[in-house]
């Protein structure tokens, strides 16, 4: 059985869980409390990064949502996630960079100005966050097309665009890009994205 290490707070940890259910590829769960200070020494003895997702396999941990994304691939059923009518597998990769970076930038912000003190917060750099956040959104935007099916590009936007509901609500993201809010929208009511839901609170 394949184990993740996981926090059901971490969009990196949610795209790794719907890859696995698109794929029909079983994981054993266990969470481990994560924090951008204190190091987790569960997670050091799999991870010299000290990060979520891990994936622990039976020939060793595997670690790097993308890089997971890829083993489960191989591993899973049916049609892989890096094939699709509507994108080829350039665009899914540039697809999933995309939510990636706007995963990495949320995240930034959210241990910004949850976890740094108040006083020692850096104006320039949380700016700076939510200007690649809108940067993003704006580019995938344009690329609504390219999500109508499922594919790891699609996992990965759907897992980005609910963790800006999930920890930043003040950016007030859907009102901003309506198109793009529609099709998350429908996206959430899938399977995938129902059995994988961020905490109510975290």
């Amino acid at each position: 059985m394949l184990k993740l290490l996981y926090s059901p707070a971490s969009p990196f940890a949610r795209k790794v869980r719907m890859a696995a259910l698109e794929r029909r590829v079983p994981l054993q769960l266990e969470l481990v409390r994560v924090n951008p200070v204190n190091r987790s020494e569960r997670l050091a003895e799999f991870n010299p990064l000290v990060k979520i997702p891990v994936l622990i396999t039976p020939d060793g941990p595997i670690h790097d949502s993308r890089v997971i994304c890829r083993f489960l691939d191989r591993r899973g059923e049916g049609p892989s996630l890096y094939s699709s009518e509507t994108a080829d597998t350039w665009e899914i990769l540039v697809l999933e960079s995309l939510a990636d970076g706007l995963m990495d930038a949320a995240v930034n912000l959210r241990y910004e100005l949850n976890d740094r003190p108040a006083e020692l917060r850096w104006q320039q750099w949380v700016d700076a966050q939510r200007a690649r956040i809108h940067a993003v959104l704006r580019h995938l935007s344009g690329r609504i097309p390219q999500l109508a099916a499922s594919h790891l590009g699609t996992l990965a936007t759907a897992a980005a665009l609910e963790y800006l509901d999930f920890r930043h609500p003040d950016l007030e993201w859907r009102a901003a890009w309506p198109a793009l809010s529609d099709w998350v929208t429908d996206f959430a009511q899938t399977a995938l994205m129902r059995e994988t839901k961020y905490p109510a609170s975290a």
